[in-house]
C-alpha cells in the first residue's frame, strides 16, 4: 500500500498552503504563549485582482501571485511564515514581533512589491496589496487572530488601497 504524503506548498506560487498554516500556525500560538512573547498575523489582499486578470488574463494574475509570493521570501524574515490563504490572500505569521515592529515589516514589504514590477507581455505590472496586522492576545484563536487581520484588511481597502491597517490590540 502506497503511502500518501501530504501536499505542504501552494504549487502556483510555492508559498505554504493554508493546511499547513493552520498547523505551523497552532505551534505558533502555542510558543508564543509558553515564552510570554508576542506573534503577530497579517492578511495581504492584492488590490484590484479581479481587473489584472479581466484585462490582462489569468496567466498576468498568476504571474501577480507568485511575484508577491516571491517578494514576501525576500523580505521577511527566516522565522517568518508565508501561506497562501485563498485567491489572491496570503497569511505571513511574525513570530517574536510586536504590532508596531510587524506593520513596518509588511510597510517594507509594499515599499519592495512597488520597486519591483514584473514583465506581463512586454509591459511593467505594478502589484499593490492592502493589509491587515494584528497581535496575538491571550485569549485568541486562529480563527480570532484571522478574523481581526481581515477585518482591517478590508478597512485598508475601503480606505484607499495599496496600505497596512492595524487592528487594535
Amino acid at each position: 500500500m502506497a503511502v500518501e504524503i501530504p501536499i505542504l506548498h501552494d504549487q502556483l506560487t510555492e508559498a505554504l498552503n493554508r493546511c499547513r498554516l493552520e498547523e505551523i500556525m497552532d505551534k505558533e500560538v502555542a510558543r508564543a504563549a509558553r515564552h510570554e512573547t508576542s506573534l503577530c498575523v497579517a492578511l495581504l489582499d492584492i488590490d484590484n485582482f479581479k481587473k489584472l486578470n479581466d484585462s490582462m488574463g489569468h496567466n498576468a494574475g498568476d504571474q501577480a501571485l507568485v511575484h508577491l509570493a516571491a517578494a514576501c521570501r525576500e523580505t521577511l524574515r527566516p522565522q517568518d511564515t508565508v501561506a497562501r490563504y485563498g485567491g489572491e490572500e496570503f497569511t505571513p505569521l511574525l513570530p517574536e514581533t510586536e504590532l508596531e515592529e510587524a506593520a513596518t515589516a509588511i510597510t517594507q514589504l509594499q515599499r519592495k512589491l512597488t520597486k519591483k514590477f514584473f514583465l506581463h507581455d512586454n509591459d511593467n505590472v505594478l502589484i499593490t496589496f492592502s493589509a491587515g496586522v494584528t497581535q496575538m492576545r491571550p485569549d485568541d484563536s486562529q480563527a480570532s487572530i484571522i478574523d481581526r487581520a481581515d477585518h482591517a484588511m478590508h478597512h485598508a481597502k475601503q480606505t484607499g488601497k495599496n496600505r497596512v491597517i492595524k487592528a487594535p490590540v
